[in-house]
């Protein structure tokens, strides 16, 4: 067996072959298998191939998650929710995909989209939601969230302005913003972070008398 994947374990493989494995070499149900195979979590996708003389050769590619779904489990590239339950520590830093389960294709197939247009300005999705309107919202790594609105071509358009037009006019503000509204025909909004409140310092003295 070749293994592709940490979360697909060898032996849990061989304890859904060997009953059919009884049937031979030759009598052994590749297809039926293999299809077996493939409904268990985390397998994208199971080979089987019998080498002579009596040899079966079990290939199996792991599915590869890209982000976390609404706290529910983990979605791949095709906007597969592959996995459901408590997920494992090493995927809790996954960006996060929120919004209608029944949207979850077209909501990865957005945040592919909205990556290639930001991941070129240098900035990376932490969380991507569409509300209860359809409206897009994407917080990014720094914490900055940028609101959208509705319809994925007009809100790549505004995340397209908001690197050549917004960037450049907030300069080292920018940090300072908790978030912008690119949702305006001609122009945006922006609100800013709490300004930090300088630490009070007290000096008690006691009389003498």
């Amino acid at each position: 067996m070749i293994d592709h994947g940490r979360e697909v374990k060898a032996g849990q493989v061989e304890a859904l072959i060997r009953p059919d494995w009884s049937r031979g070499w030759l009598g052994f149900p590749l297809r039926r298998v293999r299809r077996r195979l493939e409904r268990m979590p985390w397998v994208a996708r199971a080979s089987l191939e019998r080498v002579f003389p009596d040899t079966l050769v079990v290939t199996i590619f792991a599915q590869r998650p890209i982000a976390r779904f609404s706290q529910r489990g983990l979605v791949n590239r095709e906007g597969v929710l592959f996995y459901r339950g408590p997920l494992p520590a090493r995927f809790a830093t996954l960006p996060e995909i929120k919004g209608p389960l029944g949207s979850l294709r077209a909501l990865v197939q957005t945040d592919l989209a909205f990556e290639h247009v930001l991941g070129a300005g240098g900035f990376a999705i932490q969380t991507l939601t569409e509300d209860r309107r359809g409206g897009y919202r994407v917080q990014l790594s720094s914490g900055l969230s940028l609101r959208l609105g509705q319809v994925r071509k007009r809100a790549l358009h505004r995340l397209a302005r908001f690197l050549n037009v917004v960037r450049p006019a907030l300069g080292e503000k920018l940090h300072a913003a908790a978030y912008v509204d690119l949702r305006y025909v001609r122009g945006f909004a922006v609100g800013w972070r709490p300004s930090p409140v300088a630490p009070l310092h007290l000096q008690t003295r006691m009389p003498h008398g």
